[in-house]
């Protein structure tokens, strides 16, 4: 079996400054690491459902800090229905009922995102020094210091900062969660793993909304919103247990050049700590970083600042702009509207306690969606479900906003039925769909400041969404525009202009391995023609490439040994 010199792993010795420098490891068998590829490419999901069980579990731990994001999000525009919390922090309005003020139900989630785009810088140089897993322990442990802002907070600004500070610790649950799960499950898992992030956050929504309601109905008084924020306490203190137990990435080992311990990661992983698998996927993944440093070993050598620069060209510019843009999709696509769910039913015609039993339908529909995915995927590829989501969307949402023009007594149930068949193609396309294709299309040695790149852009987007949103939504007398429903036709308009960009700029991943995908951004094939048998041909033209420099280098070799030996004589 062949054995390659070039297949060294990449990482920083001790005592290096930020400029790392490359470390030679023990060779890797690249034989044994092309027939490992090759196994995952044929084995069958069933089999891989067998085999890694482990795999699932740890990264469905990772998985859950996004329950705790999707909840704490939720809860905050789920609140402005509810009359203890607008009594507790409102104004009167009259007839002896209370309203927050426009100015803070745009202030409460816009810090909370401020929080997590803050969140998202810090990650890059946390994972760098701690790794996925005691980052995510740390902001645990952070995040349930924090919660106690918002559970005794005595008025609104306090309120605004516990929700700015809660959001630091979920924006770095949003990168570390998807790159974990893209790292360490196989091409067959990666696709369920990876989306199950859009799953989790769908939890979140339904644990809020059902919070919410339940208390709403128990309690008169303040704690029907004080005992919701409690519960995150109790999420908190589960996950860290399951996250305690769980090994860290593989790759953070390899590319610190860390071998050993990235053995030992991958023994965790596989099944039964199966010795001959562990040597496969350790032979893998250091092939796969080897992929990527072969037509850029020099990136080593670089400062931070450098090779951030790098990211952002040649074929990493590519793959960052993909990931950056369908995030963004994803957010302006209007999934914003899901959340505002029981202020555009009110100003549809329901009441309170009919909004809210509405909204229940919401994240239920969102659950059943993204269940439904995984069975989707396994029937078309990522970019024909993303494309032909968004074309379905827009339709839907044209017709949210027709239902504006019904009759006030059955707008507000037409809008809400609309609504919930909207969440529902939104949670089995785009929404576990995007987490799919900015989880595969970063290079491993760049997918964490990628997906934090992506992901703030992401956030940036939705700063817009919690302007507009809520003003489009709300009446001219609460300070908007009275849009209500009508909201819809903006942003089915966004719809088509994303189904645009996935048509001719987000490529087909799945089935797809790391290496494969590396390949074809490196010679720069059209989305359109991304495949296995399209990475085949042009890794056959590299190995072709190499084989002739490697012929010209040994002839150049042996005709200077024979002009010194010439001189000598």
């Amino acid at each position: 079996m062949s054995k390659s010199k070039s297949g060294l792993g990449i990482g920083s010795p001790k005592g290096t400054n930020d400029a790392e420098q490359p470390v030679e490891v023990e060779l890797y068998n690249v034989t044994l690491a092309e027939s490992a590829e090759q196994r995952e490419r044929e084995m069958t999901f069933g089999e891989a459902l067998k085999a890694d069980r482990r795999l699932i579990m740890y990264s469905i731990g990772f998985s859950g800090t996004i329950i705790m994001e999707g909840y704490g999000l939720a809860l905050m525009t789920y609140l402005f229905t509810l009359a203890q919390f607008n009594q507790k922090y409102g104004v009167p309005i009259g007839d002896g009922k209370y309203e927050v003020e426009y100015i803070w139900k745009v202030l409460l989630p816009l810090t909370a995102q401020i929080g997590s785009i803050i969140g998202i810088f810090v990650t890059t140089p946390c994972t760098k020094w701690l790794g996925y897993k005691w980052t995510t322990l740390l902001m645990l442990f952070f995040s349930a210091a924090l919660v106690a802002m918002p559970f005794f907070a005595p008025n609104i600004m306090i309120l605004c900062v516990g929700f700015f500070l809660q959001g630091i610790p979920w924006g770095i649950f949003q990168v570390v969660s998807p790159a974990y799960a893209s790292e360490v499950s196989t091409i067959q898992l990666r696709p369920i793993l990876t989306t199950w992030n859009n799953l989790c956050w769908v939890i979140g929504q339904l644990l809020s909304a059902g919070a919410i309601k339940g208390f709403s109905v128990a309690f008169t008084t303040e704690w029907a919103f004080r005992i919701p924020f409690a519960l995150q306490w109790v999420f908190t203190f589960l996950l860290a247990i399951g996250i305690w137990f769980a090994p860290e990435s593989p790759y953070w080992y390899i590319q610190k050049g860390d071998i050993v311990r990235g053995r030992q990661a991958i023994v965790k992983l596989v099944r039964k700590g199966d010795p001959s698998m562990a040597e496969e996927k350790l032979a893998l993944m250091q092939h796969t970083i080897q992929q990527e440093h072969m037509k850029d070993s020099e990136i080593a050598q670089l400062s931070k600042w450098e090779r951030i620069k790098v990211m952002f060209s040649g074929s990493d510019a590519r793959r960052t702009e993909i990931a950056c843009i369908a995030w963004t999709i994803q957010a302006m696509c209007g999934s914003s509207i899901i959340a505002w769910g029981p202020k555009l039913f009110e100003n549809s015609g329901l009441n309170s306690d009919q909004s809210l039993s509405v909204n229940m339908a919401l994240p239920a529909a969102g659950l059943i969606g993204t269940l439904a995915s995984w069975w989707l995927m396994a029937y078309m590829g990522r970019r024909s479900i993303y494309f032909y989501g968004l074309i379905v969307m827009a339709l839907l949402l044209v017709a949210c906003g027709g239902a504006s023009y019904a009759p006030e007594n059955v707008s507000g149930w037409a809008a809400g039925g609309v609504l919930t068949v909207y969440t529902m193609v939104y949670d089995l396309t785009v929404g576990p769909i995007c987490y799919s294709i900015v989880s595969e299309v970063p290079s491993i040695r760049y997918r964490a400041i990628t997906l934090s790149a992506a992901r703030g852009t992401y956030l940036g987007s939705n700063l817009i969404n919690h302007f507009l949103t809520p003003k489009m939504l709300s009446p001219p007398d609460e300070g908007g525009w009275g849009l209500g429903s009508r909201t819809g036709f903006v942003y089915a308009v966004l719809c088509i202009i994303g189904a645009t960009y996935t048509w001719f700029r987000i490529p087909e991943t799945n089935g797809l391995s790391a290496r494969s995908l590396d390949i074809l951004f490196q010679h720069g094939v059209p989305a359109r023609q991304f495949n296995n048998a399209t990475a085949a041909q042009y890794e056959q033209i590299d190995r072709e490439k190499n084989s002739r420099l490697t012929s010209t280098v040994s002839q150049n070799s042996v005709f200077s040994v024979h002009a010194v030996s010439s001189k000598t004589q």
